[in-house]
């Protein structure tokens, strides 16, 4: 354990890598639901009614089967998105906790924070003009929990930066940092 504490040196960009992440991972779920879905419909428009293809069998019967399957699950990405942003904050939590800093850090980490707020800003924006198009709204409106976050992102942001600087430079003085560095005070 010791090794790892000595090892770990910063987590001021982690809120940066939670924005970052967090879009990526709910815009590829929603790719992967969406193109799902279209490709799904137009196997079934070319290839409903035609049995014949598959010697006699069911040619709807066999797309469910399949893509059909797919689909179903397709539809555990909703909560598996939600689940992998929450994963990402608690390993903030948990990164500030095993950060050992100095006070003369605070200012910029109030620095990087308020960065991050802003830039949370745009990212929230972008994110609702892209689910708030036609074409992708019946998708991402399935991501109950992943929008309730993107959407927030600014507050969730600021709150998940102050939350994590607050463990981080309230374990500062403690015994345990004196214990970890070699110091029997």
């Amino acid at each position: 354990m010791k090794s790892i504490i000595k090892g770990k040196q910063g987590g001021m960009t982690d809120l940066f890598l939670l924005m970052i992440l967090s879009v990526a991972i709910v815009f590829i779920c929603g790719i992967f639901i969406f193109i799902g879905g279209k490709v799904t419909a137009q196997i079934h428009e070319k290839l409903d009614g035609q049995d014949n293809l598959a010697g006699g069998k069911n040619m709807t019967q066999i797309v469910e089967n399949t893509m059909g399957k797919v689909n179903e699950a397709y539809q555990s990405l909703y909560w598996i998105s939600v689940m992998l942003i929450v994963g990402m904050i608690v390993s903030i939590f948990i990164g500030s906790y095993l950060v050992t800093t100095k006070p003369i850090f605070f200012f910029p980490y109030i620095f990087i924070l308020i960065i991050a707020v802003i830039v949370s800003v745009g990212i929230s924006n972008a994110y609702e003009m892209v689910i708030s198009d036609p074409t992708l709204a019946s998708t991402f409106a399935g991501f109950t929990g992943a929008n309730f976050i993107m959407l927030q992102l600014p507050i969730w942001i600021c709150v998940i930066g102050f939350v994590g600087g607050i463990i981080m430079f309230a374990r500062m003085g403690s015994k345990e940092n004196q214990i970890y560095s070699g110091g029997y005070g």
